[in-house]
């Protein structure tokens, strides 16, 4: 049976205190004794940061990463192919979160080549480099897998070219590199906006002149900006080699754009309620392949919204098999909404995803997001508070990069023209609790915030603070990253929560929650504990 919290209840969870300890990797983190000896790796600052637990160890997969802080690249002289990293932290050693703490952050040992001082960069049988990342791993126990974003749409002539019930915009073409291949960025534009915007080229490869989008999608209008942001995005899933880490298997592709900002969990044990073989769900995370093991997804339709122009980013759900072999299928059920009994439906079709109510405390009103930040999204199960907990949120710079992005800098690339309508607040990671993975959700509440770079530096950006202020030049002020064609008014901004599960501890009256969070400027990963009582 399936038990609805109050609104009260869900609702009474908050976060009473959240404490940086300090880099976690990059500037100012020590490095691992296997880092050092017998070649000491090349490398400088990463982000991202994604977990799992396979076999022993914490296993963390990270973005765009640089050999040295000009930017150079990992993974052998001159090859920008591969620029994203990994790394494992051994929880024999490390399995006690209680001890955590500014002196004692735990050592990641990132994987190099072997016999060389170079990075090892992850290869899922695509090229990775520029704004393409892993997005997520789990384990089965046996094998392990993970979720790749490849920034790459669909070109189309009509519907029936369109994967996942996607639809053809015939209106739209591309920039960049053609979309087939798998280097370099493919972005959306309008056919006729501008003459660095393909429609010929696309046509000769298709056969037609459109890309596949989702109009129904909550990113989605009919202006140029809410086309573009509709568009379907191609996400790679994969097998690690168990004798080559570096390299996985491109086993599934999984066109999308609800899930295109994904958060991945495995589960023991899910049988969606009034279907054949109901059981109590069990949320802990799968220790091995089972029937009713499940990797759970939670997607949005992008990194950023723009709420003035209606274009929110709605939170979506859906679960998959876990991969009991390595013949495995990728067919995603998706959450469609919830019966007359309050039971939820699920549907094989992202057409059909309702999204999730994300207000609780509305008297039978569904809420969608009201912040236009939300970065990547981490969700893990709290066993002892028995609710899933969601940290999301962060900050972005609006400084302009001339010529290709002049309004608002990186914000443009994700927003378009409405850059300026962007409201990025304080900066702050929120949080929000349910009960059950599709919701209701609690309404969001501050983490932890960045602050105002415009006014003088002090807390994030002042003596002791993890982000960059220009006009913080004191000893303890966050360290600069000189990369190129960065301003030297340039200010730091959080992004990337993860929410490491296996250090989810009861502590006094409530539970502590190790996570980690990227920073831009410096560019690095630094390691928090929030205290959550309910």
């Amino acid at each position: 049976m399936l038990l609805v919290a109050s609104p009260a209840a869900l609702a009474d969870c908050k976060p009473s205190k959240t404490t940086v300890l300090g880099p976690l990797v990059g500037e100012g983190a020590a490095l691992s004794a296997d880092n050092v000896k017998p070649l000491r790796i090349r490398f400088y600052g990463t982000d991202l940061g994604f977990t799992y637990e396979h076999q022993g160890k914490l296993q963390i997969l990270f973005g765009d990463t640089m050999a040295n802080e000009e930017g150079a690249p990992i993974d052998g002289t001159g090859n920008r192919h591969h620029d994203d990293s990994f790394g494992s932290i051994d929880l024999t050693r490390w399995n006690d979160p209680s001890g955590f703490s500014s002196r004692r952050i735990p050592a990641i040992t990132i994987a190099q080549n072997p016999g060389t001082a170079d990075a090892s960069g992850i290869d899922p049988g695509h090229r990775m480099e520029g704004f393409k990342t892993p997005v997520g791993g789990f384990s089965n126990g046996e094998d392990e897998f993970a979720v790749f974003f490849t920034y790459k749409p669909q070109g189309c002539a009509s519907n029936p070219d369109c994967s996942n019930g996607m639809q053809c915009d015939t209106g739209l073409g591309y920039s960049g590199f053609l979309f087939t291949t798998d280097e370099g960025l493919t972005l959306p534009c309008r056919d006729d906006s501008s003459a660095t915007c393909h429609s010929a080229t696309l046509a000769a490869a298709t056969g037609g002149s459109g890309l596949c989008v989702d109009p129904t999608s909550s990113i989605a209008a009919t202006t140029d900006v809410g086309r573009i942001s509709s568009t379907a995005v191609r996400m790679l899933v994969g097998m690690r080699n168990q004798h080559n880490p570096k390299r996985y298997a491109p086993d599934h592709s999984w066109m999308t754009n609800r899930f295109l900002n994904v958060s991945v969990r495995t589960v023991r044990s899910f049988v969606p309620p009034g279907e054949p073989g109901e059981s109590p769900s069990d949320y802990r995370p799968a220790t091995q392949a089972a029937p009713q093991a499940r990797v759970f997804l939670w997607g949005r339709p992008g990194f950023i919204g723009v709420g003035r122009t209606g274009r929110v980013l709605a939170q979506y759900f859906a679960y998959a098999d876990l991969p009991a072999g390595r013949a495995y299928s990728w067919n995603p059920r998706y959450f469609a909404g919830l019966d007359a009994q309050g039971r939820p439906i699920f549907s094989g079709h992202e057409r059909d995803a309702a999204p999730l109510d994300l207000d609780a405390t509305r008297d039978g009103a569904q809420a969608t997001e009201p912040h236009d930040v939300v970065n990547q999204v981490s969700i893990a199960w709290a066993a002892p508070l028995r609710k899933w907990v969601m940290f999301y949120g962060g900050g972005l710079t609006r400084l302009p990069i001339k010529p290709s992005l002049p309004l608002c800098g990186v914000l443009e690339l994700f927003t378009g023209s409405e850059c300026r309508d962007v409201v990025i607040g304080n900066g702050a990671f929120r949080m929000r609790t349910a009960d059950e993975p599709w919701g209701p959700w609690s309404p969001p509440m501050d983490l932890i915030a960045a602050g105002d770079p415009n006014a003088p530096p002090r807390g994030q950006y002042g003596i002791g603070g993890m982000l960059r202020h220009p006009r913080c030049t004191r000893s303890g002020c966050a360290p600069h990253t000189r990369a190129r064609d960065i301003s030297p008014a340039e200010y730091g901004f959080f992004y990337g929560a993860n929410i490491v599960e296996q250090w989810i501890r009861p502590a006094g009256d409530g539970v502590d929650v190790i996570w980690n969070a990227s920073t831009w400027d410096p560019y690095r990963v630094i390691l928090l504990r929030t205290h959550i009582t309910c």
